[in-house]
């Protein structure tokens, strides 16, 4: 390892022919591509075909770190991997924080791709330069704790081992399925899980020994002390170390585009409940961080004697609640509690299944669906033990749990009510209604994943600006702050973590971490090669702008109350206007021209 900050080595572990090779990984590749994401979608585009089926052999899970994993700056915990998602048949991504991706670091990888196929259930043990594929029989139908428990204690007990792996659901292949590590830390959406699932292989366990040597360890410990002290000042840092997420609870449910029963609403007294200070009086009872972590946003969450029994989790964060709560008109802290320890134990995508069950909970009060094919459960909005029931039956591909388990698209077709499926190329929404935050409405056609608030959630300077229903002029604001999350996810920054370290301290932790003299616009000219080349995937695959596009609920139905009561989304002018920022013709594809500017022609 040089001291670059980088391991300079990809693991590359094939699971059909049980082979383990190594590959060289210059610091080059992290100036051209900055790691994490960028580097995730180099690959990607490199090695599996747009064409190709999710759940094939020839599909690969592509993680990598980015350059100041395993290092001392602050929210470098996210490790990312890409994918062809099962579920939108896009080109997808997903991050996850916790100390499974630093700790790959310490083993001596930047990045792992797992390709093949096993016959039989397999995980993999890395232990520094000793990496391992090993029966998994015995953990095959196990839940993500059990998992994460069983295979810790055949490893030995040692609490340096951190383990990423997939539930029931995964092994079902259900395309909202999840990889958790670390047993509360998701790479969520788009159905990684059931990728990983279809590789028969369980899990990866990781324990490293390695140091991450830096360019410049004094002057990076001088800077991580600065940074330190905004973080101690910040007061979006300090509201979200007390709260968590749920501190966004009161400000988009106020501001009128909190997801309500299936999005037919977007603000309601009820939300209140959920409320961040509720939150932390009702349930919470500590905090728990990611790696290199100054703010805290996890909470450990107990309820004892409820109709469940005790409940016990982390979380839930903000999502989660809405989309598994609010939207699904859940009214108490027993009931989404208890619907997000199920999510987690079984390993699937909380948004997505939230977004599952309300389809299924309208349909059901609308009369699409009965109690015959719902085997007996009354799904309507509110009833929190159904849903549960729900839950399991999509985990386990039971009853109408089976067409949910092949995402919101393909159930509400099936129903004969697509127009009640709430989801853009497949992928079902965040908590974001799109009517009241018409950048989010933006972010979440433009995403080459499919709706997904993570590229752009542009909510909060809509509502410090007061102009959450104006359309014109949020294309620059959506394509900057598209530019922004993609270098965060590229270095490997949780977002949350950004608010200490602003894009001048990234630089010159870039600088002090592996010596190379890294300019804002290059920051910004590599991130906007990155997602023309997520685009250019999917434009191989035959998407354009007839995809970039939004439910007919969000373009034709009026918010009925709160603050935004009466929008809907003109999103023609807004995809125009993108467009020609971005370089793209008005179909919505890079020109030969820009591609040419970012050497990707």
């Amino acid at each position: 390892m040089t001291k670059s900050g980088i391991a300079g080595q990809l693991l590359r572990v094939n699971l059909t022919d049980k082979k383990v090779t190594r590959e060289e990984l210059s610091l080059d590749m992290f100036i051209e591509y900055l790691g994490g994401r960028g580097l995730s979608a180099y690959y990607l585009n490199k090695e599996v075909h747009p064409k190709t089926d999710g759940l094939s052999e020839e599909n690969k899970l592509i993680f990598f770190n980015g350059p100041f994993s395993g290092t001392m700056v602050p929210g470098n915990n996210k490790i990312n991997v890409a994918f062809k998602s099962p579920l939108t048949n896009t080109y997808s991504y997903s991050l996850a924080g916790g100390h499974w991706g630093p700790e790959l670091k310490y083993a001596g990888y930047d990045g792992l791709i797992i390709e093949g196929k096993s016959e039989e259930p397999v995980y993999i043990w890395i232990d520094d330069d000793k990496v391992e594929i090993r029966s998994a029989s015995n953990l095959w139908g196990k839940t993500i704790p059990e998992t994460d428990k069983l295979l810790k204690e055949e490893l030995g007990g040692d609490s340096k081992i951190h383990v990423a792996c997939i539930g029931p659901a995964g092994e079902n292949l259900v395309k909202i399925a999840c990889i958790t590590n670390d047993v509360y830390r998701e790479f969520g959406r788009g159905g990684c899980g059931a990728v990983m699932g279809s590789k028969n292989l369980k899990a990866i366990a990781v324990r490293g020994s390695k140091d991450v040597e830096v360019y410049d360890s004094e002057g990076l410990k001088e800077l991580v002390n600065k940074l330190y002290e905004n973080y101690k000042k910040h007061p979006v840092a300090q509201i979200r170390r007390k709260y968590g997420t749920n501190e966004l609870v009161e400000k988009i449910n106020n501001n009128g585009f909190m997801c309500t029963k299936n999005f037919t609403e977007g603000y309601s007294e009820v939300n209140k409940e959920f409320e961040g200070a509720s939150f932390r009086e009702k349930a919470v009872f500590n905090d728990t961080a990611c790696y290199a972590c100054p703010i805290a946003c996890g909470k450990n969450c107990i309820k004892v004697s409820t109709k469940y029994g005790e409940i016990k989790l982390e979380g839930p964060e903000f999502e989660t609640l809405g989309l598994l709560g609010t939207n699904c008109g859940l009214t108490n802290w027993e009931d989404v509690l208890q619907v997000s320890a199920v999510c987690d134990v079984l390993g699937m995508d909380s948004i997505s299944a939230g977004g599952c069950v309300s389809l299924a909970m309208e349909c059901f009060e609308k009369g699409i669906l009965n109690l015959e094919d719902t085997n007996g459960l009354e799904l309507k909005f509110g009833n929190g033990e159904a849903e549960v029931e729900l839950l399991k039956m999509i985990a386990n591909r039971e009853g109408i749990g089976a067409d949910l388990a092949e995402g919101v698209a393909f159930a509400a077709n099936k129903w004969g009510a697509p127009d009640l499926a709430m989801h853009s190329k497949g992928m079902g929404f965040s908590v974001y209604d799109p009517r009241g935050s018409k950048g989010m409405a933006l972010t979440y056609a433009t995403s080459p994943k499919g709706a997904h608030h993570m590229l752009a959630p542009v909510f909060g300077p809509e509502i410090a600006a007061g102009n959450l229903g104006e359309e014109k002029g949020k294309a620059t604001l959506v394509r900057d702050t598209q530019l922004n999350f993609c270098i965060l996810d590229s270095l490997g920054i949780c977002s949350t973590c950004q608010t200490g370290l602003p894009r001048p301290s990234q630089i010159e932790a870039f600088k002090l971490v592996t010596g190379y003299d890294m300019t804002e616009k290059k920051l910004l000219f590599n991130a906007e090669r990155i997602m023309n080349l997520e685009k250019m995937y999917n434009v191989r695959n035959g998407f354009s702008r007839k995809d970039d596009t939004l439910p007919k609920r969000f373009l034709e139905e009026p918010l009925p109350s709160g603050k935004c009561k009466g929008q809907t989304v003109n999103l023609d002018v807004m995809l125009d206007e993108y467009y020609d920022l971005m370089g793209w013709d008005n179909n919505g594809i890079p020109t030969p021209e820009k591609l040419e500017e970012l050497g990707l022609d």
